[in-house]
């Protein structure tokens, strides 16, 4: 049966992958988006990173603290955001073999409360759900570089040995 640590570690690699490929593209890219003008490709690139972000501190038991970026442009950005979910990613493992125990936090709308293999889903499909927002922004715009089908499961699987 696949394990939640194989999921975390496919989404961590399918993030790295698609982040890089989107780094080598025209800069131009990043203000390309689907239908909402406010969910441009740069806005996504930093939300997959700042919820992941978020996530882990409801897993750490941390108090809230914001996702921030000392680069907010271009290639600089994405280098930041490569390196930042390295080390969310790389924190994230430390659950895997965790108790699927309730856990509380704190959320922008007061507190909450959920499972652990919850959050942990919840980020695994968030992940995917919004990589597949970059993609289709991209595919509007007739830059299809980047076909999903490279960084599924078994595009993991192929290129990890995992």
């Amino acid at each position: 049966m696949i394990s939640i640590e194989l999921l975390l570690k496919h989404m961590a690699w399918a993030n790295q992958e698609i982040y890089k490929e989107v780094r080598k593209l025209d800069p131009k890219v990043l203000d390309y988006y689907v239908i909402d003008p406010e969910w441009t490709v740069k806005t996504i690139l930093v939300h997959i990173a700042g919820a992941s972000h978020l996530y882990a501190q409801r897993l750490d038991g941390a108090s809230f603290s914001p996702f921030k970026l000392k680069n907010t442009e271009g290639s600089e950005m994405i280098d930041e955001l490569l390196v930042e979910l390295e080390r969310i990613d790389q924190g994230l493992l430390k659950h895997v073999r965790r108790e699927d125990e309730e856990i509380t936090f704190m959320t922008s709308k007061g507190e909450a409360s959920g499972k652990v293999s919850t959050i942990l889903s919840q980020l695994l499909f968030h992940a995917g759900e919004h990589r597949a927002q970059i993609v289709a922004a991209l595919d509007k715009h007739n830059e299809r570089s980047i076909n999903l089908d490279k960084y599924s499961v078994w595009g993991f699987s192929l290129s990890t040995g995992e």
